[in-house]
């Protein structure tokens, strides 16, 4: 498993467990991620973050996609723990202004909790 899931009301958050995660892995997670949005009927998740140290572009792809999928259903996908070593791959595609970034994943879910 590339991921553990965790269940909070509405909410799915998952924490992604690879040290680097990559086209190798991207197929996968993609989808899981839309297996989350179309059978579980979930819009709103939570990525964490705080394990990966390398994102290449095929991943970053699918967290996009599902991004995509989960807005068109008026939810949202939301990042937790980004790494700095992850920041300059999304400053560079302009995706910091795209996805809301957390510092943790319980701040994320209380967002979510919020509105």
């Amino acid at each position: 498993m590339i991921f553990s899931v965790e269940h909070v009301n509405n909410i799915v958050t998952l924490s992604l467990q690879p040290r680097r995660v990559t086209a190798e892995i991207a197929r996968e997670f993609k989808d899981s991620l839309f297996q989350i949005i179309d059978i579980e009927k979930i819009k709103n998740i939570v990525i964490d973050l705080s394990e990966v140290e390398f994102m290449d572009s095929f991943f970053l792809g699918a967290i996009v996609s599902g991004l995509k999928k989960c807005r068109n259903l008026n939810g949202d996908i939301y990042l937790a723990h980004m790494p700095d070593s992850l920041r300059p791959l999304f400053e560079l595609m302009n995706l910091d202004e795209v996805f809301i970034i957390f510092p943790t994943k319980e701040e994320a879910l209380q967002s979510f909790l919020k509105s």
